[in-house]
């Protein structure tokens, strides 16, 4: 067996139990530095109340509007109706049914009163119906000309209506009303799978609207896309240069769009009168605004902070760089460290006084451009990576932290902090803090595989992020790659020289980008072999990291050219280990130079 488990109590990192609310579970975005979620209740809706499909109720019109934001009935053969929703048995349920006499569609939708706007987190939890009809949670601007879908999904069980039934819709639009013109991502990465049928089980999915050019979509709290910068957003100037940025209502619904029904692809009577396909259910919706943590952050005074110069064991991993004459990190005075390249790592103990999600923050000044960031790792899990960017100076200290929260039992922990990137030269550390950001007993952590990095005070660079267990095909001389799961995170293992993994690979914006990988293996002599569309790419070497479970970033001293669009990539294993075994995986990533 190619992986072997660590033993893990205090500190839990797997996907949360769900429960009938969402107390216990954290945001899995980031707020940023010195911010905390707050909860905006006039827009999020636990649904535990009763609302009819005639009248509804109080509690229902204290948020909600029957129908849609204006006087439209909806695509297609689609009729917004009323009574096709309600509130039972603390969930809203949008209902389809067949309208008497006709070949129209029945359908239930609401719509909030009140409307959002960006810096804002949205996610809702629901099970999809079994029709072709789309299910849908999004939001729309008053003018009907920005759009940002959460949940749009076809839950039908009819056998050529699979690869939809096996997708999230995960996208957005931006209009021209007149003459009619609409714009949303096209690129593969908009049709998010992993397996699932979303028929067949509640998912909870969200979306952080950071700003007008920056989106991002979580599934059951792990980041699974991002969307950011003009060519992605709005390529075209729909928007005249403003992005996603106006205020817009959130609706919930079901309907028949008229690219399938014109299509032929329509709900049958059958399907329509069938009470165990007709029905799209929608736990909840929660909806928070980052905000100052003095503003409203009653675990604010939870928070164990230490120096970068605590450490008790230091060292190096890879080639020495040259210049750098101290092995690991160096401490500099007043609880700084400095003389810190790539492979240098620390281990730190530390102690929490209260279980709960916490957020984990690194202070570190860098003059270097790009290619710096950090492997961390607590009680040997590895749980992500922060990329950094220049402060300006190399004692000029700005707040980076980790994308994902962690959920983090009482007592002892060990954390392990290793420089990585493909910079020689990283930064200085001065602060290390882990802040309590509430009392989950659950995670939305692990490695979500796509942090953006950077402390929020300017453009970030969008990363392009594949998670290694996401390949469309796979073979080679032995069985190809396998997949597995431990403690929340899924990569692959099992694999052995030759065998190989195919990928869609969409790239926003033509250029040159730098390779990394997160990898584990106790081999030496493992490499990578890549190539774009049947064309070599770059080879890549991957050092030992000490065992299957120990995974650690690598990255490729040179970048590479990617021309915009979809693209096949296929990652091949091409070391010269002196057995067959090769490396396993959790992600890989283009970096934008």
């Amino acid at each position: 067996m190619k992986f072997f488990a660590s033993a893990l109590t205090a500190l839990a990192i797997s996907s949360p139990t769900i429960a009938a609310d969402w107390d216990g579970l954290s945001v899995p975005a980031d707020a940023g530095a010195g911010n905390i979620w707050q909860l905006q209740d006039n827009v999020s809706d636990d649904f535990n109340y009763s609302a009819p499909a005639n009248g509804k109720s109080q509690a229902f019109y204290d948020r909600w509007a029957e129908g849609f934001i204006n006087a439209w009935q909806g695509p297609g053969l689609t009729d917004y109706h009323n009574p096709n929703s309600r509130v039972e048995n603390g969930q809203l349920v949008i209902q389809a049914t067949r309208k008497p006499n006709t070949d129209q569609v029945y359908t239930g939708a609401i719509h909030s009163n009140d409307s959002v706007q960006y810096p804002v987190y949205i996610e809702t939890r629901v099970k999809i119906m079994d029709q072709v009809l789309a299910n849908a949670v999004w939001m729309l601007s008053s003018d009907s000309t920005e759009e940002i879908d959460i949940v749009e999904a076809y839950g039908s069980s009819r056998p050529d209506q699979t690869w939809f039934a096996e997708r999230m819709h995960l996208a957005h639009h931006v209009f021209i009303r007149d003459p009619f013109q609409d714009y949303q991502p096209q690129d593969m990465g908009a049709w998010y799978s992993d397996g699932r049928l979303w028929r067949e089980q509640y998912s909870r999915v969200g979306v952080y609207w950071r700003d007008p050019w920056h989106l991002e979509y979580y599934i059951d709290g792990q980041l699974v896309r991002t969307v950011s910068g003009t060519d992605m957003i709005d390529p075209y100037g729909y928007t005249n240069g403003t992005g996603l940025s106006k205020p817009m209502q959130i609706i919930i619904d079901a309907e028949d769009q008229d690219w399938r029904s014109d299509n032929g692809i329509l709900a049958t009577d059958a399907e329509l009168a069938d009470s165990s396909k007709n029905q799209f259910y929608v736990d909840w919706v929660r909806v928070y605004k980052p905000v100052p943590a003095d503003d409203n952050n009653d675990d604010s005074d939870v928070t164990v902070s230490f120096d970068f110069d605590s450490f008790y064991a230091t060292g190096k991993e890879g080639d020495a760089v040259a210049g750098d004459t101290v092995t690991g990190f160096n401490p500099s005075g007043n609880g700084n460290i400095n003389f810190n390249t790539l492979g240098d790592w620390a281990e730190y103990s530390f102690n929490i006084p209260e279980a709960g999600d916490y957020r984990l923050e690194l202070d570190t000044a860098s003059t270097v451009t790009s290619g710096i960031g950090a492997d961390l790792q607590i009680d040997d899990i590895y749980i992500g990576q922060i990329r950094m960017q220049a402060t300006g100076g190399w004692e000029n200290y700005q707040t980076f932290s980790l994308s994902n929260n962690l959920t983090i039992g009482a007592g002892a922990h060990i954390l392990r902090v290793q420089s990585s990137g493909s910079a020689p030269w990283q930064w200085n550390g001065d602060k290390i803090r882990l802040i309590k950001v509430g009392d989950s007993t659950g995670n939305n952590g692990g490695n979500n595989g796509g942090n953006d990095g950077g402390n929020d005070n300017g453009q970030q660079t969008q990363v392009i992020t594949l998670e290694a267990e996401n390949f469309t095909s796979t073979g080679g001389t032995y069985d190809g790659f396998q997949t597995y799961t431990q403690n929340g995170v899924t990569a692959i293992n099992y694999n052995q020289r030759g065998d190989y993994g195919e990928y869609t690979l969409s790239v926003p914006s033509g250029g040159n980008y730098i390779f990394s990988a997160v990898v584990a293996t106790p081999e030496t002599g493992a490499a990578m072999a890549l190539s774009l569309n049947g064309n070599a790419l770059l080879n890549l070497d991957v050092p030992s990291t000490g065992s299957w479970s120990h995974f650690s970033t690598i990255s490729a001293a040179n970048a590479v050219t990617l021309p915009a669009g979809t693209h096949t990539l296929r990652i091949t294993s091409a070391g010269n280990t002196s057995n067959t075994w090769e490396w396993n995986a959790d992600s890989f990533e283009f970096s934008p130079q």
